[in-house]
């Protein structure tokens, strides 16, 4: 099966994309509720992982 590099994972960047918004509510004191944030994060992980077609390769 071919792997993608872990730079190419849709995922992974939504994830990192989260940890920046995350950062900058606590920086700022501008805070969007931790339960939507919780939901948010849950329905795009899912939809991102019904369109994942190859694995993630870290070397």
């Amino acid at each position: 099966m071919d792997t993608k590099t872990f730079l190419t994972s849709k995922t992974l960047w939504v994830n990192f994309l989260a940890f920046i918004v995350m950062a900058v509510q606590l920086k700022t004191g501008w805070v969007i509720s931790p339960e939507i944030q919780a939901m948010a994060l849950t329905a795009v992980n899912a939809v991102l992982r019904l369109v994942t077609k190859a694995p993630v390769s870290w070397s």
